[in-house]
């Protein structure tokens, strides 16, 4: 499943753009978003992508970006996000498989004539959410440790078993002798 996520709405759902931003607030905004993404997402980041204005948009910025695999987009050849965004809904090919993030009416309605499916945006933060934990899960569970099957044992015991008559393997394992030298008082 495909994301086109409208990333401004997405940031004032999430809080983050309330009242006014200092000069870098915009950027740092998008970066807390754009990493949020990346982690939630995995390797499934590189079927989002995020679309905001052109008119918060770093100097000089092109209307195409990557970051970490994710798609972002400026609305810099439209007069808002909303028009790109739209645009985008009408030039998908699987429209089906798109899912649309945003909670501009505007945008559900366009969504919704082509078939896309559509997610308010604190319902795909919960979804974020959700696929993180998933993710975290995964990595800290350790794999379960399994037997040896009785035919790799008998193969190990045909192959080592000679070891038990090399002297050295007798010295290293062994019982050790604490010699006076070797003990230190």
């Amino acid at each position: 499943m495909a994301y086109l996520i409208d990333g401004y709405n997405l940031l004032h759902a999430m809080g983050v753009l309330r009242g006014r931003v200092g000069p870098h607030g915009l950027e740092k905004a998008r970066q807390r978003l754009l990493g949020l993404l990346e982690g939630a997402l995995g390797a499934e980041a590189s079927k989002a992508t995020i679309v905001f204005d052109a008119a918060g948009a770093p100097p000089g910025a092109k209307d195409e970006q990557e970051y970490q695999g994710i798609h972002v987009r400026f609305a810099v050849h439209e007069e808002q996000a909303d028009d790109l965004i739209e645009a985008l809904i009408q030039q998908d090919s699987v429209p089906k498989q798109l899912t649309v993030v945003s909670d501009d009416r505007r945008l559900q309605q366009a969504a919704r004539r082509r078939h896309c499916p559509v997610l308010g945006c604190l319902d795909f933060l919960e979804e974020l959410d959700r696929t993180r934990r998933r993710h975290k899960q995964k990595s800290t569970e350790k794999p379960e440790k399994q037997a040896p099957s009785p035919q790799d044992m008998d193969r190990w015991l045909r192959a080592f078993a000679d070891l038990d008559n090399e002297p050295e393997m007798k010295e290293l394992f062994g019982p050790f002798d604490f010699g006076e030298e070797d003990v230190e008082g």
